[in-house]
């Protein structure tokens, strides 16, 4: 088997050779149940790493494209339909399909346009894949763990011991496993979400059978005061709460820990882009300020690291650190250990600080265009504009006269393949609604950053 891999393209080599694959099985290359190449030997034929390969393979598994036994060859997943047919009554002739548009979209994303560079990602690959022998830890591996656990003391001034941090499959995957611990003391739980929110996290809790219910925030971010009874758990953003872009502080703070310990109400801080968002250094997590208060702390690495990688953590209160632990165990592991132990390596020597770093200083040019040259272009169309302080000013959110003058802002705007987010998405019902558009620029490339500031600047396009 024959794989075009080439270091000189933006995709990490895992990536190339997993599509690769599965370009074999879709068009009927590979049929099911059919032997692929070891590691060892793809590796040799493609030129790579093995460590690339094993990567790819463990992403394939997991997708159920491919099938690994103990003692048995890797095989394509026998379950699998058949592919295209092959040999010579295949055809010949494919209609020209028709790609559908690229957009450029602005709307909220927990990624950056910081992501680690290729070169530093196969370092760390191939460092990971030369481990001798790697012994699965159902909670994750302990090497990321203790990394973890090193840069949230440097970085964030939260000290934990790596047994409260459990390796997850991002946030959403975090925010399903505590829900599913507290269910076990309680079946039926009563989430508290912000109102406004970013609707991410918000729609895992009704998909497992929860409630989501809404809660007032300020221009502080949730209003304590106004908090409904009875909640088993609390899900805030106190770094950066979307839309209003409040950051919560020190006195909020204070005033949520000591109503959460009082009622005995968990939170669940998500923790997304905090050290990114902040002009200097972040404040520190919940966790960190008030030890007797039951508060989960979710991380990811797609902020830190790449927008593709599914991977993240849990920081979990003292208490129920043997109950996570336990679902996790129940529900697997859904990283691959070499991935856990490449994003080990990035942590560890200090790469993560680095790139953090770069990014600050390429969101801070990125507000001064914002603020000189968008926001005037943007006002002389007639939008109210809004800029998010402390999201270094990359955020904006856009009012306007009447919902015709939005639709037709919005309508202008995908014409030259630019979308916007929309305000009202933020909410948990239809009451209080603000009919607008979100505007977010940090996950952009270069590329599509400077071509969306000649689009905007432009008076014809808007």
């Amino acid at each position: 088997m024959l794989i075009d891999v080439s270091r000189d393209l933006p995709a990490p080599l895992p990536a190339q050779v997993a599509t690769a694959i599965r370009t074999a099985i879709t068009e009927g290359e590979l049929q099911p149940g059919d032997e692929v190449p070891s590691t060892r030997e793809l590796a040799r034929l493609a030129g790579i790493s093995r460590g690339s390969v094993v990567t790819a393979y463990d992403q394939l598994i997991s997708e159920g494209y491919l099938l690994a036994s103990q003692g048995s060859p890797t095989r394509v997943h026998p379950d699998l339909p058949a592919g295209a047919p092959s040999g010579i009554d295949a055809p010949t002739f494919r209609p020209k399909v028709e790609q559908p548009r690229k957009f450029i979209s602005l709307k909220p994303s927990s990624g950056h346009a910081g992501a680690v560079r290729p070169a530093a990602w196969r370092q760390a690959w191939r460092e990971a894949a030369a481990e001798p022998s790697i012994a699965i830890d159902s909670a994750g591996q302990p090497e990321l763990r203790r990394a973890i656990a090193e840069h949230l003391r440097l970085a964030r001034g939260l000290a934990v011991s790596e047994d409260q941090i459990v390796v997850t499959g991002g946030s959403r995957e975090g925010l399903m496993l505590i829900l599913l611990t507290l269910a076990g003391r309680q079946h039926h739980l009563r989430v508290g979400v912000e109102d406004p929110g970013h609707p991410g996290l918000r729609r895992v809790i009704p998909t497992t059978g929860h409630d989501a219910v809404p809660c007032a925030v300020d221009e502080y971010g949730v209003n304590v005061q106004l908090l409904p009874d009875k909640l088993v758990a609390l899900l805030v953003t106190p770094a950066f709460q979307y839309p209003l872009g409040a950051s919560m502080p020190a006195a909020r703070r204070s005033e949520l820990l000591a109503w959460a310990h009082e009622r005995g109400t968990a939170l669940i801080e998500d923790d997304f882009n905090a050290e990114l968002r902040y002009r200097l250094a972040p404040q520190p997590p919940l966790a960190a300020l008030n030890p007797q208060a039951d508060v989960f702390t979710l991380g990811t690495f797609s902020t830190l690291l790449s927008r593709n990688l599914s991977a993240g953590y849990v920081v979990t209160p003292p208490a129920f650190t043997e109950s996570v632990q336990q679902t996790r165990k129940v529900l697997g592991m859904p990283v691959s250990a070499v991935t856990q132990l490449a994003v080990a390596h990035l942590l560890q020597n200090g790469h993560v600080r680095r790139n953090t770093k770069a990014v600050r200083n390429r969101l801070a040019r990125r507000r001064a265009i914002i603020h000189t040259d968008l926001v005037p272009a943007l006002e002389a169309s007639g939008a109210h504009v809004n800029e998010m302080a402390e999201s270094n000013g990359v955020d904006l959110t856009l009012n306007f006269d009447s919902p015709a003058h939005r639709n037709q802002f919005a309508d202008k705007l995908r014409s030259h393949g630019i979308e916007c987010g929309r305000l009202e998405s933020l909410w948990s019902s239809r009451d209080g609604r603000t009919e607008g558009l979100i505007m977010s620029f940090a996950h952009l490339s270069d590329h599509d950053f400077d071509i969306v500031l000649r689009t905007l600047a432009s008076s014809s396009a808007l």
